[in-house]
């Protein structure tokens, strides 16, 4: 009897109004994608990664061409088959990525296949697996640093155990900088008792940014009094070096509701320009509890303000901010406006 019912429940599921929408609106983006244009295809490949079906995979495998595709469009596919989360794609990314390193040994790479080679690496960092862990630990000693910082963003968003060694050598000669918050974020990720004494020489640095980031990542490796020291963070900084703005985006990040309000107040001022690189920060901090202040944001008079909610809102999704991007998207700022319409073709929505 337990049975039949789950079997209904599921039935239900699949065949409710809901369901057949996704449906319908899948069959007419594909319709799109594979029929469009260059922009066309640009515009919906967000759209498609982050669908996460089969048929939208294969439509995008199917379009990826490292050798002959033109390059911004590859960048695109490659951000979409992360998104998607298909293991299926593992080994055209390996393989993009195995022919890139070819290219390496015959000619300087040009800007755009060097920027192609930090989104392969993103993209693998995404879907997971043996092969994506193999080049993301060779990466480590990549000649180009951005390929480095991406290479351990990835291991930490992996969590991946094994790299703990080579990532604490790393942290030992980088200078502050990209590199070295993306070290320390990396080894809070982890969650390797190996980093600690690492990560509590560095909360004594006097360089503040490392500081605070050092303090997440001491958080992060179940240190609970380190959420507090990031509180008092926000209330010692003046504002001038934005390290209040750094704590609270990890307090977001941990979900505590000092970093959110510090965040919100800042939308509110008129002065430095802070009000803009909160609503940023909110969207990056992956807390769906942004997504009210956001909405509220989005009446501001500042136009540089609703142009960071528009896009925080896409990165962020869901139904609230599907509404209020649909309303930005009629916006009078040209700028406001084209940031809700990529937002929401991001999300899915193209009409």
């Amino acid at each position: 009897m337990r049975r039949y019912r789950a079997l209904a429940v599921l039935a239900c599921l699949l065949f409710s109004p809901a369901a057949a929408d996704a449906k319908t609106r899948l069959k007419d983006l594909l319709r799109r994608f594979e029929g469009g244009k260059l922009e066309d295809r640009l515009r919906l490949a967000p759209a498609l990664g982050r669908a996460r079906e089969k048929k939208a995979v294969d439509a995008l495998l199917g379009a990826f061409d490292i050798r002959r595709g033109n390059p911004r469009e590859t960048t695109a596919l490659v951000d979409a088959l992360g998104r998607a989360g298909d293991p299926r794609a593992v080994e055209s990314l390996v393989g993009a990525w195995d022919y890139l390193r070819s290219m390496i040994l015959q000619m300087e790479l040009p800007g755009h296949l060097q920027a192609l080679r930090w989104k392969i690496l993103e993209a693998l960092s995404r879907l997971g697996g043996d092969q994506a862990v193999g080049i993301l630990s060779e990466s480590l000693n990549d000649k180009d640093p951005r390929v480095v910082e991406e290479a351990v963003r990835g291991l930490g968003r992996l969590q991946v155990k094994a790299a703990v060694p080579a990532l604490l050598e790393l942290s030992r000669g980088a200078a502050a900088g990209n590199l070295t918050q993306a070290v320390i974020e990396a080894l809070g990720e982890i969650g390797d008792k190996r980093a600690v004494s690492v990560l509590e020489q560095a909360v004594k640095s006097g360089d503040k940014f490392v500081e605070v980031e050092a303090t997440y990542a001491l958080a992060r490796l179940g240190q609970k009094e380190m959420a507090g020291k990031l509180s008092e963070s926000l209330k010692s900084d003046p504002g001038a070096e934005k390290v209040g703005i750094l704590a609270a985006y990890y307090l977001a990040k941990l979900d505590r509701a000092a970093g959110l309000d510090h965040l919100e107040k800042l939308m509110k001022r008129s002065d430095g320009g802070y009000a803009a690189l909160a609503a940023e920060t909110l969207g990056k901090s992956e807390n769906p509890r942004a997504v009210l202040p956001l909405i509220e944001a989005a009446k501001s008079e500042d136009s540089s303000l609703r142009l960071s909610v528009a896009r925080s809102l896409g990165r962020l999704g869901g139904t609230r901010a599907l509404s209020a991007l649909k309303q930005l998207r009629d916006d009078p700022n040209p700028g406001v406006r084209n940031a809700a319409i990529s937002s929401l073709a991001d999300l899915g929505e193209l009409d």
